[in-house]
């Protein structure tokens, strides 16, 4: 794989979005979950496994490198929409396929319904077109907020360990421990807030769709069945054994359905925009 190359782009409203590229060829765009940033990506072995593919990975607002606001009002779907198409534009590619994981796939489904020409094909890994009232509680544990305001990262950390009935893997606990408590707040807030894209939006969509979610990840899971059934050109696949955490972590099983599904589909062209 050639050089990463770094670089910064600008939100719609100023919000500065951190973003690398690795290697080249047709664009595929990596985003995140929820308290992670793009270093899981190469931690994990997904940067090396696309290799032939230009690799795009970026830290959604409140992540990571880039900008942090604090109000919640900043992490709308609409908010993270935008950070990905700053860093398309900034690169100067017009279509990309696109991965993105929880957060990062409830983000690609709003691109879906608001961007449909930006996205050449679409991987949702443990992600939902729902509304997500009630998701933090349910991913993370049900007091995430008070640990948050009054003891950190940290505290954040361990407790979701114990609740979950296991250590977080050490790239996720790493991720998480970088974040700024307030901000990660502000994110979870607005989760408790997020409206989804309708069910009757999904059916104009036309755009290739994989939609990976875990056996025991049991919302998205129906989630992922039900777009798989609207949508004009989708399929929902199975992860057996995992959870929401794990389904990204198993990084081999997950690539042994993106690479096959990613070949399938034309190359964008162009791939630079004019």
């Amino acid at each position: 794989m050639s050089t990463t190359r770094r670089g910064e782009a600008q939100a719609p409203d100023g919000t500065t979005i951190a973003y690398r590229t690795h290697g080249d060829g047709a664009p595929v765009v990596l985003v995140h979950g929820t308290g992670l940033s793009q270093v899981v990506w190469r931690g994990l072995g997904y940067v090396e496994a696309l290799s032939g593919y230009q690799v795009v990975t970026l830290d959604l607002r409140g992540h990571g490198r880039s900008g942090r606001p604090t109000a919640p009002a900043d992490y709308t779907s609409t908010r993270f929409a935008s950070d990905v198409v700053a860093v398309l534009d900034a690169l100067t590619i017009p279509r990309a396929h696109y991965l993105g994981y929880s957060l990062g796939a409830r983000t690609g489904f709003t691109l879906l319904d608001t961007h449909p020409d930006r996205i050449s094909s679409f991987v949702s890994l443990g992600g939902t077109h729902r509304a997500t009232a009630g998701g933090p509680a349910e991913v993370f544990f049900p007091d995430f907020d008070e640990a948050l305001r009054l003891r950190g990262m940290t505290e954040f950390v361990e407790r979701w360990g114990r609740h979950r009935g296991a250590p977080l893997d050490p790239q996720t606990a790493l991720a998480f421990m970088a974040n700024d408590p307030d901000a990660l707040r502000a994110i979870l807030a607005a989760i408790e807030q997020e409206p989804g894209v309708p069910t009757a939006r999904l059916r104009d969509i036309t755009t290739p769709t994989l939609l990976l979610a875990g056996d025991r990840d049991r919302a998205r899971w129906e989630a992922a069945a039900e777009a798989a059934h609207v949508m004009s050109d989708a399929r929902a696949v199975t992860l057996e054994g995992a959870d929401h955490a794990t389904t990204l972590s198993d990084r081999a099983h997950v690539v042994a359905h993106v690479l096959p599904f990613l070949q399938a589909v034309p190359v964008p062209e162009p791939s630079r925009c004019p």
